[in-house]
């Protein structure tokens, strides 16, 4: 526990070091929010769907650029090195992310519902608000282990662009940028078996009427377990390739 602490600890320095890298990854998600969400919806229910959306992908953008840029960088320059031969494993480290990316999910999305609030006349009760915030950390942990699963097993000049295009293409293929009830079409058909449709199932139903689809909630538990262990592997890999 004291491990994981510290290394909680260590991750929030590291963020505070550099905060503008982080405001400057919000600059995507509350464009599309001014330019396409705001003048093309006019239903408050749509808009409450289509905010949430939006703050999934800003997950996405955070959790691209903390764990497939940041452990690229880190594994390029000896402090890096130096930290992971610190004891603890990757537990500790992975955790400690983990919890950054909560705080980081929750501050991010607070731009897109200033907008929806100020711009628009959706509204949402406080419950509403606080569980969608819940089911936004819950769709951090799968993102969080797919980029850490890129950035310790991709070589880390691959990583940046990875990062870069990832975020866009998870968006698309799991629905963020179409209607949540469609049912026909080819989105409709393949987002429930992508990872990024799970976690935004959650959010929809949290703050919406939106009926969580079965088959995304079995496959959200497949690809989290299966990250899960694809990301111990590959940092053990890591570690083993440069200090064994």
């Amino acid at each position: 526990m004291q491990a994981i602490v510290v290394n909680i600890k260590f991750e929030l320095v590291q963020a505070l070091r550099v905060p503008m890298v982080y405001v400057a990854m919000l600059f995507l998600p509350s464009v599309g929010m001014l330019l396409y969400v705001l003048p093309a919806v006019q239903d408050p229910s749509t808009v409450v769907m289509s905010t949430a959306s939006m703050c999934l992908f800003t997950v996405l953008i955070l959790c691209s650029a903390q764990y497939g840029n940041g452990i690229a960088d880190a594994r390029m320059r000896p402090w890096g090195g130096f930290v992971r031969t610190l004891p603890g494993g990757p537990v500790p480290k992975m955790t400690a992310m983990i919890v950054l990316s909560l705080l980081l999910a929750v501050m991010g999305s607070l731009p897109m519902i200033a907008i929806a609030a100020f711009g628009t006349e959706a509204t949402l009760p406080l419950g509403r608000l606080l569980l969608g915030l819940l089911a936004l950390g819950l769709a951090v942990v799968p993102f969080a282990l797919l980029t850490l699963t890129i950035g310790y097993s991709v070589n880390p000049y691959t990583v940046h662009v990875l990062a870069t295009i990832m975020p866009m293409v998870l968006a698309y293929l799991g629905g963020y940028f179409a209607d949540p009830a469609a049912d026909s079409g080819f989105i409709a058909t393949i987002a429930p078996f992508t990872p990024a449709r799970g976690p935004a199932e959650l959010v929809w139903a949290a703050v919406g009427d939106h009926r969580v689809n079965p088959v995304s909630m079995v496959m959200l538990l497949v690809w989290t377990a299966v990250f899960a262990v694809l990301a111990a592997r590959a940092y053990r890999a890591d570690e083993g390739r440069r200090f064994h």
